[in-house]
């Protein structure tokens, strides 16, 4: 693994070319939330939309509306995620990274993120990588296992070395002590390496709480 560095050669056995990270479907957004979550959802969301508008339209039609009403904003907020974080790619030979109309060289990837989700209580793990113009979500583990085959843990891996993640620090903490504190969710290089390599299971702790 080659940490740091922005001109470095791929690896003997990668494979050239653009490498896929993951396969992010546009429901990924919605990973390790619940079928029976989501109709609740959609029915409290019908019953409030009903009580403020019974008196202008009646009931049941109340309902219908209140339901519609209800899936166009998980709508809109799907395609909002899924504009935001696209499917992710990656090129060893050239060190970039590449999500939708964006790319970016490995090198100015500086943060890794564990979201501090509920849904990560359902089983699913996701690691977020940042730079100054593009953020992806890698996810990691769902409710099944593992999300990545061995062909494509190896290039993350890789591709993270070429990284310069690294925990952020403050004016305040300029050696990092608090970081854990400061900047919940953040890991260093060597924790998104271990989560990539061996994702932790539901309930076993994860890189930004060690």
């Amino acid at each position: 693994m080659n940490v740091g560095g922005t001109d470095q050669p791929a690896a003997p056995d990668a494979p050239a070319g653009w490498v896929r990270l993951g396969d992010r479907k546009w429901w990924t957004t919605w990973a390790g939330v619940g079928t029976g979550f989501a109709v609740v959802a959609v029915v409290w969301g019908a019953a409030q939309f009903g009580r403020f508008f019974e008196d202008v339209v009646p009931w049941p039609s109340t309902l219908v509306l209140g339901a519609l009403t209800m899936l166009g904003v998980l709508g809109l907020v799907t395609l909002l995620r899924n504009a935001r974080y696209p499917q992710p790619w990656v090129h060893l030979g050239t060190d970039e990274l590449r999500a939708g109309r964006r790319t970016v060289a490995l090198g100015d990837v500086r943060r890794a993120v564990v979201p501090q989700d509920p849904v990560q209580r359902s089983g699913v793990l996701v690691l977020r990588l940042v730079a100054d113009q593009l953020r992806v979500e890698i996810v990691l583990r769902d409710r099944r296992g593992p999300c990545l085959d061995a062909a494509t843990t190896a290039v993350l891996v890789e591709a993270l070395g070429r990284t310069s993640v690294a925990m952020p620090t403050s004016p305040d903490d300029p050696t990092g002590r608090f970081g854990r504190i400061n900047f919940p969710g953040h890991v260093d290089l060597d924790a998104a390496v271990a989560l990539v390599e061996h994702p932790p299971g539901p309930g076993e702790p994860l890189p930004a709480s060690w």
